[in-house]
């Protein structure tokens, strides 16, 4: 029997989910092919047009050079500052990327400022070809450099001309080894980890030992420019914050005073305070330029200073080591004095020779000094007294107060390569650990002793002040703006010297009588200032023909003598005699230290 009519079995309906399924899949195949599609039209069809608006628009990153922290004298002068000046950079990522082009900006950037091109590669060849960081080429630019430069511009992507802070100086050899020299950090600087490319470091002196307190801190724009380099907006800016300041104890009127009178002699000059060790002036002559070194130095002008036979780089007053001559007969003096082998009322008859054995040892006056006790033997420089009067009071003796006034030693001053001079020692011998000759000639100041002027000013200022041997010093503090004295040296006192008032008293009177009694420093008196000193003559073994005869001249001089304020100690490299060169030096020093006391009382200059 057949079912009713109207009825029969439906085939089996779609799930609502499968078919969702099957139009999202659909709408995000589509969405796909969508997006496939523009980016191939926006990387093959409008590629090469967004590559050349990208190409138009750059994100520069330009450092901004923190100024280096100001050096200043005693009484708030500047002995170095900074000023604004132009540096020549190239920016390696804005270079073009093929190396014909590439050679040829550098090859116009050569001509145009007469660099040598070979340079210019060697720059851009340090650093990364992708590198955003300006690389300095050139600094001290002047306006006609930086006019050329601008003219070519359009030729020359990728080379920038900026303004950076840059040392200035009083002259350009002043005080050239006491400041020293800045220049870019080094290739081994560099390594050390604590310097970036183009970053400036002191190099020598003053600059060198107070570097981490100079340097500021680098600020720096991030600017998006145009492909004609111009600017178009900043995008971002941090402010450089400049170095500390530095209180020195030097005094720029005394460092020029000394530095005008040593002017056309090879040798030093030191003046410091006996009161506390304060350096006021150090003068090395000859200098160097210290605005040479901080710039560019080509080659040939470097082997030309380095190759000075007068050695401008080395720092006399410190590096440079010379027989004493004269000015140590005071230790003889002092050591036989206060031995008890030595009496003021000592005296013998200088002929003019003394023989000892089959030996004659010559006294600097022809004929003589006649008859002289200490003081006068002092005051004239007597040789013939002297070589008796060391074998008096023995060479172990005279080596021993020769130390304990700190000759043999580095003073301490923190300007580095200090030499320590030398003191002998006595021979490996129980007989006769000092032989005579050797004690005769180690009693005016000759054999194998060895000075440095620092030194000497070091001993002078203890004979002034009573035995106080201070480190000498040459920076009182170093200030930060907002956090005050960061840092600070109250001076030390390393070492004493044990005398008896008396024996002090007699040689400072000695030593009135050098200069203002007869005696060979007569060139270095002032009328209306007490004045006391000592004249060397230090013998040098001749190394040409040329040399010949050519001794040291030493002065060493403290002044007023009553309350003494200042020590001036002054070498001349074959200056000859002392009393006749290096004492008149010594005495323009002291006139320009004492200029307003002196004419106050009417005397003249």
């Amino acid at each position: 029997m057949s079912a009713p009519f109207g009825r029969r079995s439906l085939p089996p309906r779609r799930d609502d989910g499968q078919r969702r399924v099957v139009a999202i899949a659909g709408i995000v195949m589509t969405a796909f092919l969508v997006l496939l599609g523009q980016l191939w039209y926006l990387q093959v069809l409008e590629g090469g047009r967004f590559l050349d608006a990208s190409d138009k628009n750059r994100i520069r990153v330009r450092p901004i050079a923190a100024p280096r922290g100001i050096l200043f004298d005693r009484r708030g002068v500047p002995l170095v500052d900074n000023r604004p000046a132009f540096t020549l950079s190239l920016i390696p990522r804005e270079l073009p990327r093929d190396p014909v082009s590439r050679a040829a900006v550098l090859g116009r950037v050569a001509s145009l400022l007469a660099i040598p091109f070979q340079e210019l590669l060697d720059t851009v060849a340090r650093v990364q070809p992708d590198s955003l960081l300006p690389v300095r080429v050139r600094r001290g630019l002047t306006l006609e450099d930086v006019a050329k430069i601008e003219e070519w511009k359009l030729e020359l992507p990728g080379v920038i001309t900026e303004v950076e802070p840059q040392r200035v100086y009083p002259t350009s050899r002043f005080a050239a080894h006491l400041l020293g020299y800045v220049r870019e950090a080094s290739e081994e600087q560099l390594r050390s980890g604590r310097y970036r490319r183009g970053d400036i470091v002191g190099q020598s002196g003053l600059e060198r030992l107070l570097d981490e307190y100079l340097r500021g801190k680098d600020g720096g724009e991030r600017i998006e420019v145009d492909v004609m380099g111009r600017p178009v907006r900043l995008v971002q800016q941090t402010e450089p914050h400049a170095g500390a300041q530095v209180v020195t104890t030097v005094d720029r009127r005394v460092q020029e005073a000394a530095e005008r009178a040593m002017e056309g002699h090879a040798g030093a000059a030191v003046v410091l305070d006996p009161r506390s060790g304060d350096v006021l002036a150090l003068v090395s002559t000859p200098a160097f330029e210290i605005d040479r070194f901080t710039g560019s130095i080509d080659r040939a002008a470097w082997l030309r200073i380095v190759q000075d036979p007068n050695f401008p780089l080395l720092n006399r007053t410190i590096q440079s080591q010379y027989a004493p001559g004269s000015v140590f007969k005071i230790i003889v003096a002092a050591a036989g004095l206060q031995e008890g082998t030595l009496t003021p009322a000592d005296s013998v008859t200088c002929t003019g020779e003394f023989r000892l054995g089959g030996v004659t040892f010559k006294d600097w006056k022809e004929g003589g000094h006649g008859r002289v006790d200490l003081y006068r033997a002092l005051a004239e420089s007597c040789n013939v007294f002297f070589y008796q009067a060391g074998l008096r009071v023995g060479g172990a003796a005279i080596t021993r107060y020769a130390r304990a006034f700190g000759f043999g030693a580095p003073t301490g001053v923190e300007l580095g390569s200090e030499k320590p001079g030398l003191v002998p020692q006595p021979r490996l011998r129980r007989r006769n650990p000092w032989p005579a000759g050797d004690t005769v000639n180690m009693s005016i100041g000759q054999g194998a002793l060895l000075v440095t002027p620092m030194q000497v000013a070091r001993f002078m200022a203890a004979v002034a002040n009573g035995g106080v041997l201070w480190r000498p010093r040459l920076v009182q503090r170093v200030e930060r703006p907002g956090q005050g004295v960061v840092w600070s040296d109250a001076g030390e006192v390393n070492g004493h010297v044990e005398l008896s008032p008396a024996v002090w008293a007699f040689l400072r009177h000695a030593l009135w009588g050098v200069v203002n009694d007869g005696g060979t420093g007569g060139g270095a008196r002032i009328p209306g200032l007490d004045i006391a000193g000592k004249t060397g003559t230090a013998q040098m073994i001749a190394k040409s023909k040329a040399a010949l005869g050519q001794d040291h001249a030493w002065f060493a001089a403290f002044a007023p003598v009553r309350e003494p304020e200042v020590v001036v100690v002054v070498l001349v490299e074959r200056g000859g005699k002392g009393g006749q060169v290096a004492a008149p030096i010594a005495r323009k020093i002291l006139n320009a230290i004492f200029f307003e006391r002196v004419a106050s009382i009417g005397f003249p200059g």
